[in-house]
């Protein structure tokens, strides 16, 4: 028996993947701001804020795996990031730690590393170089899944999700793809899989173009993605040059967000 609790269960990729997983866990807690206006079987809505610790904990109860999606999802103010994907990120480590939650699968992305040229491909041991305020509170986020792993025994499985869209629609994309379909394995094996310590996992499709060596974590939580970009390349304007980092216009000084 499994109990899933999700925050940001009803965002643009929350909302997908719960649909693509309902009815498969016995409990699933949606910990939001605000009530959805469709819940699928066996979900419940506790209603708080990221920043309310003792909420989230109670919300945490008797819950197995968190599944962390909530917070600000773009460039934004450094003071927006900070108390929605920093201060955010920590209450919910710590809630899992205070309720006894096994395991975060935590909504990483590939922004953590947007600073290295596109021409390297990198694995889950590249050097952090983040492009953006929003990457750099998904490093913050890896580094207290490490401690909260390290010194009280909380797994994590940190998504590093490149591009999660139903077609990619540029180059970059096209290395960089997580179909819906993909998407939502990918996340059930992150909640299903044995145990992982703290593993990071890219979150792509099968595509033939590959800015990154995912092997290692795809096997660590028995993850096989099946659709690949290649076959949506007739639709992308292949004309436009490919970006040379692997942040593409998110590493410009003058970005502040918009291009999701």
């Amino acid at each position: 028996m499994t109990t899933v609790l999700y925050t940001g269960g009803t965002g643009r990729m929350g909302s997908v993947i719960r649909e693509g997983l309902q009815g498969r866990y016995d409990r699933v807690v949606l910990f939001a701001r605000r009530a959805p206006e469709q819940l699928f079987p066996a979900e419940e809505v506790v209603l708080g804020d990221l920043a309310d610790l003792d909420r989230l904990t109670e919300a945490a109860q008797g819950v197995d795996v968190i599944v962390h999606f909530g917070g600000v999802a773009d460039e934004a103010s450094y003071e927006d990031i900070r108390t929605a994907n920093i201060d955010g990120t920590y209450s919910v480590y710590e809630a899992a730690r205070r309720a006894g939650v096994r395991r975060v699968v935590y909504a990483s992305s590939n922004h953590i590393i947007g600073f290295h040229p596109s021409s390297e491909v990198l694995d889950e041991t590249a050097p952090l170089r983040p492009d953006t305020y929003y990457g750099v509170s998904k490093a913050f986020g890896e580094a207290l899944a490490s401690l909260y792993h390290d010194k009280w025994g909380v797994e994590s499985v940190l998504l590093r999700i490149g591009t999660f869209r139903p077609k990619p629609e540029d180059q970059r994309q096209l290395a960089l793809w997580l179909s819906w379909a993909d998407g939502i394995e990918l996340v059930r094996c992150s909640i299903e899989s044995g145990p992982v310590g703290c593993q990071v996992v890219y979150g792509t499709s099968a595509n033939s173009e590959q800015w990154w060596n995912a092997a290692a974590g795809w096997a660590a939580i028995g993850y096989e993605p099946k659709d690949d970009a290649a076959d949506y390349a007739d639709n992308v304007d292949l004309s436009v040059p490919a970006p040379t980092l692997h942040g593409g216009g998110f590493a410009a000084a003058d970005y502040r967000g918009g291009i999701w």
